[in-house]
């Protein structure tokens, strides 16, 4: 029983520190919400939390294309992004690009499954070989990279943290997507 508890402890005091940690990395020692991010500029380097429970900063994907994609989980041309990156993951995995896809801040006040279980739905071979990250975007994330609250918007960063391309719904732009990603290596 005893060390039932203390496991039970543990468990709760590394869970609190990851939140912690979360809100910390997501506040970017900023109060400013509502940045202007666009191409060539650097990225806003923000925390958010991994659908593991781990808290990240954006800035250890540098020396890495990155792929930052914000969605909805209940949103319909989300769900098409994901099918449509499930079923060329292939391209992605062979230049090394992960896709961190992120759920919006509360998914924008509408109720929507987990971020793990959306992108296992629609991509689980993708998400399954880790070329699709999820993840959750905190307050200031969201509100940097997506103030107007628009569904399925992503940024291309390139290896040094820069912002090399933004669009948005995956489902309908890939083609483009590919030629920005061929065009920065």
């Amino acid at each position: 029983m005893k060390r039932i508890i203390l496991i039970s402890t543990a468990i709760a005091v590394v869970a609190i520190a990851a939140v912690i940690m979360f809100f910390v990395l997501s506040s970017n020692g900023t109060d400013t919400v509502a940045q202007n991010i666009t191409v060539g500029a650097p990225a806003p380097n923000y925390g958010f939390l991994a659908a593991n429970g781990s808290a990240v900063s954006l800035s250890s994907y540098r020396g890495h294309i990155t792929v930052l994609w914000l969605v909805a989980t209940w949103c319909p041309s989300c769900a098409q992004g994901n099918e449509a990156l499930n079923q060329n993951y292939q391209f992605f995995k062979q230049h090394g690009i992960k896709i961190v896809e992120l759920e919006l801040y509360r998914d924008l006040g509408y109720r929507g499954p987990s971020i793990a279980s959306f992108v296992n739905s629609y991509a689980p071979a993708a998400y399954g070989n880790g070329t699709i990250i999820p993840a959750l975007a905190g307050y200031n994330m969201t509100e940097a990279y997506d103030p107007k609250g628009y569904l399925d918007i992503y940024y291309l960063l390139s290896s040094d943290g820069n912002v090399i391309y933004i669009s948005g719904s995956p489902a309908s732009t890939l083609n483009q997507l590919e030629q920005a990603i061929n065009v920065s290596e």
